[in-house]
């Protein structure tokens, strides 16, 4: 189920030291924290958006108590970083004492279409509008690292695989220009967008799934000379669903329709203009499967000091539904693939010189790391990924660090690490922890901590992770597919040919991956084969739990019949310890294995610790073989991983166990013959990157993607011999 949730925010107006804007804030952050007893679907919170006046006066040391006094606080109610929070300029946002030095032409209202085009089309005279708004533009750029947020901002996200995009327009460029006869400023009716703003955004934005424009003020504060054009552009069918906005401290919802398009409106009310007055906020949850919403409207009651459900004739739970309108979604623009260094594709030459003549000969063991789920991952730089967006029912099986997230969704083990540089015991949003460190969670440490708690929040997620059909990328396709492309290429028959006895006609791939999206892969491409996986059952006299590997055969369903699908064929067996290979039921020259070295088998008579995932997990692995890895491996499988050329892919060396395994498995560095190692990972850690992979004599491939090595790996195979 693809849902969404987030919380709107207005109108803060920081100024100086204020009790009651403290008593205010404090309620609110309780209001967000308790946020579950409003509704289950608010658990969590996905991006924040606040739409305009951060600021009294647009000056720089506002933004810097704002940051301190709401920003933080609210980032850590919902556990979100400050990427996470999106912000358009309001008229209270830009410092009106520069207006001294804008030229005379801009300091009255426009009245044309014209006069808007020739402003904000020529980017010197558009850079002179922008002037009063530099507190404010330094201020978030630093803070949120969001592109031209004074200006058409555009930040895309990528959640529960959809793909989200936020539209920042400002509202205030021409504001505080027209004064009543009274002497005061009278916006209303003077203000512009520009169609310049916000024309080429939409073609941006315009293959993403759900898109939010966010202004300060409401449309009817646009000058009557472009404000139908501009209403029509962002509810027409390549529009926005939503338009989110402020000023008017006023909490609505309500759903502009037309004919050629409708989009539900959300304006907030102020975040804070006094103490005694009816301040208010919202939460929205979107479920795109029913395409429908709900907006839970927040309102600030400063006799009971505490904000409460916002009740009306039209809702009196607080709450007000709506329907995702209908858009036109533009299929995505193709990514041009990074054109590789001169430097790289000398690399790659060689590299591929070595490997490939090895793959022909049927000398080469793949082994998989749970990054190769990065491939074929939307390549958008605009889109923002975080690991705690993963779903275990989306469309990506997880990496590590996803899989760490997922399992630690509230933050629990988080919450354990204490940061030596913030030395607090609740972690600040910005604290290093919460950001760079989340992108390095050890999935080991994390499971390690939940195990203690009780062992069904894991079983659970990786029962469901090996059960769901994710959708097979581009490695696991390759490797599906070579089978097939040995025989066609006369590869196999070569090897059948009478090749050095360490060559197999099929080959053995091992994964260290808890999904079962390589095994779909070789079904889906009708390719018979044999699985082996690790799980572990019942136990011994002295009460240690038995360590074992399992087998299941996949065969086409009707013999002799290569067009027919390819299904299990028989039951899952244990795989007795010591087995002699001819008593095997599988053989690498009948059908490719595949090796899941961390389990999980799905066998319903042993549904328990059927995997290895924690700390504790793994020390019981290795410890069980006592150093002699065929106690409990085939034989089969052992001596071809010993004999053969291992080619890692995703697959790092940063974790403790991942190195132990390759220790116990091969001997030392000086101790291998003449097979060779080599590691491909377009990122690899920094550690991976400068040590670890050479002080384990492993050649290591990056700074080149998945998807390029693949496509051109493969064109190489179909060359002649």
């Amino acid at each position: 189920m693809a849902e969404m949730t987030w919380l709107h925010l207005s109108d803060w107006h920081q100024k100086g030291k204020d009790f009651d804007r403290q008593v205010v804030r404090d309620a609110l952050i309780r209001d967000i924290e308790e946020r579950e007893k409003i509704s289950p679907d608010l658990a969590k919170i996905d991006f924040i958006i606040f739409s305009g006046d951060v600021a009294h006066a647009g000056k720089k040391e506002e933004y810097e108590a704002a940051q301190e006094n709401l920003f933080e606080p609210v980032l850590q109610a919902t556990g979100l970083t400050a990427e996470r929070l999106f912000i358009v300029p309001g008229n209270h946002d830009l410092d009106r004492s520069t207006f001294e030095l804008l030229p005379d032409s801009i300091l009255k209202p426009f009245d044309s279409d014209v006069q808007v085009k020739d402003w904000l089309t020529n980017q010197k005279k558009r850079d002179r509008l922008r002037e009063p708004f530099e507190a404010y533009r330094e201020f978030v750029t630093q803070y949120t690292h969001q592109p031209q947020p004074d200006y058409s901002s555009i930040r895309r996200l990528w959640i529960d695989e959809k793909r989200v995009a936020l539209l920042g327009l400002n509202s205030a460029l021409m504001a505080g220009r027209n004064k009543n006869e009274s002497g005061y400023v009278d916006d209303y009716g003077k203000l512009i967008i520009g169609e310049p703003q916000l024309y080429d955004a939409l073609k941006q934005i315009a293959s993403d799934e759900v898109r939010i424009a966010v202004l300060h003020h409401p449309l009817e504060w646009i000058g009557e000379f472009e404000r139908n054009r501009l209403g029509q552009r962002l509810q027409n069918q390549d529009g926005c669903h939503f338009l989110l906005c402020g000023h008017q401290h006023k909490s609505e919802v309500y759903q502009v329709a037309g004919t050629t398009g409708n989009c539900v409106v959300i304006p907030a009310g102020s975040s804070y203009d006094r103490r005694n007055y009816p301040n208010g906020y919202n939460f929205v949850h979107l479920n795109c499967d029913t395409r429908r919403g709900t907006v839970y409207l927040r309102l600030w009651i400063d006799d009971e000091n505490c904000w409460y459900k916002h009740t009306a004739p039209s809702h009196e739970d607080g709450y007000v539904k709506f329907k995702l309108p209908q858009k036109v979604i533009a299929a995505p623009p193709p990514v041009p693939p990074p054109k590789p260094s001169t430097k790289i594709k000398v690399e790659l030459e060689a590299h591929f010189n070595e490997l490939i003549p090895k793959i022909k000969k049927g000398l080469v063991v793949p082994f998989l790391g749970a990054d190769i789920n990065l491939c074929d991952r939307p390549q958008d730089t605009n889109l923002i990924h975080r690991a705690w967006d993963w779903n275990p029912k989306g469309e990506y099986p997880p990496t590590s660090v996803e899989l760490a997230a997922y399992l630690d969704q509230s933050h629990e083990y988080l919450k354990t690490v204490r940061c030596p540089l913030c030395d607090t015991e609740t972690l600040p949003p910005a604290c290093p922890i919460m950001t760079e460190f989340v992108t390095r969670l050890d999935l080991q440490h994390v499971s390690q901590y939940l195990n203690i708690q009780g062992e069904k929040t894991i079983n659970q997620a990786i029962t469901e992770i090996a059960r769901h059909k994710y959708k097979p990328n581009r490695m696991h396709r390759f490797l599906a597919e070579l089978p097939r492309l040995m025989d066609e290429m006369g590869y196999s028959a070569r090897i059948r040919g009478g090749m050095a006895s360490d060559a197999t006609r099929y080959q053995l791939i091992v994964t260290t991956n808890f999904d079962s999206t390589l095994e779909n892969a070789f079904v889906d491409a009708n390719q018979p084969f044999d699985l082996v996986s690790y799980t572990a059952v019942g136990e011994n006299d002295d009460s240690q739990l038995v360590k074992q590997f399992v087998h299941q055969q996949f065969e086409h369903e009707i013999e002799g019949d290569n067009e027919s699908p390819v299904l299990p064929k028989c039951e899952i067996k244990p795989i007795l310890p010591g087995i002699a290979n001819e008593n095997l039921d599988f053989s690498l020259n009948e059908r490719p294995v595949i090796l899941k070295l961390y389990g999980p088998a799905d066998w319903p008579d042993h549904p328990r610790r059927s995997f290895a995932i924690t700390e504790d997990h793994f020390i019981d692995y290795l410890a069980y073989a006592d150093s002699k890895p065929k106690d409990i491996l085939p034989g089969l499988l052992l001596t071809k991983l010993k004999s053969s050329h291992i080619w890692f892919l995703g697959y790092s060396l940063r974790y403790w166990h991942q190195r132990v395994i390759l220790h116990r498995i091969w001997p030392e560095r000086e101790n291998r013959r003449t097979e060779r190692w080599w590691a491909v990972h377009p990122k690899p850690d920094g550690l991976d990157k400068s040590f670890l992979w050479t002080a384990n004599g492993v050649n290591l491939i990056s700074e080149t993607s998945l998807e390029n090595y693949l496509d051109e790996l493969n064109e190489r195979l179909k060359a002649k011999w």
